[in-house]
């Protein structure tokens, strides 16, 4: 196993809701989670190359990669009240509602780290490189760097199984791919049904001293 190394950018903030939360108090999560960096690398292998094929054919060797993140030392969290439009219940056109929305500041940094086969093409580092948000499009990213790394260094922050998690963490669920996920689950242009590609793990992440928090916004300090 070797070690693809992201050093990732947030030029704005990024806002990804925690998963099953409800979509109207859209709680952040301040971590990326695995399914969403493979994710944005498949994307980035169909937009570049034109084909929905070399997408399958980079899914093949992401799917089951072990990933970490080296988070920054400060992640701000903003909760702001928003107005927003939904589809009217069987009805046509929408109306208005409203909802809470959170989104995550970086104080610098963050680095990812995917531990993947050594047989895995260039092009996975290829199309890394190129990733210009995460989740939703409205996540800008910027990737600075992509290397190989021979191991993770200290201080990352790995999903584990509930079973697995430190006492005293503060834990995010997250999704990864399950081993058994395929291209087609997860392509929502395919006109079968995806089933259950994700499998739910937890992000235990440590903090040195205890969240300063006001009426709508709060600052994590990780150790």
């Amino acid at each position: 196993m070797r070690w693809l190394k992201l050093v990732v950018h947030f030029p704005s903030f990024y806002s990804y809701r925690i998963p099953e939360y409800s979509s109207q108090y859209a709680l952040a999560l301040p971590l990326i989670a695995p399914s969403t960096i493979k994710l944005a690398i498949v994307s980035m292998a169909i937009r570049m190359s034109g084909k929905v094929s070399e997408g399958k054919r980079i899914f093949g060797y992401i799917r089951d990669a072990k990933v970490g993140i080296k988070p920054p030392k400060e992640i701000a969290i903003n909760s702001v009240f928003v107005k927003r439009l939904k589809k009217k219940k069987d009805q046509s056109g929408f109306q208005q509602s409203f909802g809470v929305r959170e989104y995550a500041h970086f104080s610098g940094d963050v680095e990812v780290y995917m531990g993947l086969p050594d047989d895995v093409p260039e092009e996975v580092k290829h199309y890394a490189k190129h990733i210009r948000y995460f989740g939703t499009s409205d996540s800008l990213a910027y990737v600075k760097r992509v290397e190989w790394v021979n191991e993770p260094p200290q201080r990352i922050v790995f999903p584990v199984g509930i079973s697995e998690i430190p006492s005293g963490s503060y834990i995010y669920p997250v999704k990864d791919f399950s081993p058994k996920a395929t291209f087609e689950q997860i392509n929502p242009y395919s006109p079968k049904s995806p089933g259950k590609p994700y499998e739910t793990k937890y992000y235990p992440l440590r903090l040195s001293k205890r969240p300063v928090e006001g009426s709508n916004w709060k600052v994590l300090f990780v150790s």
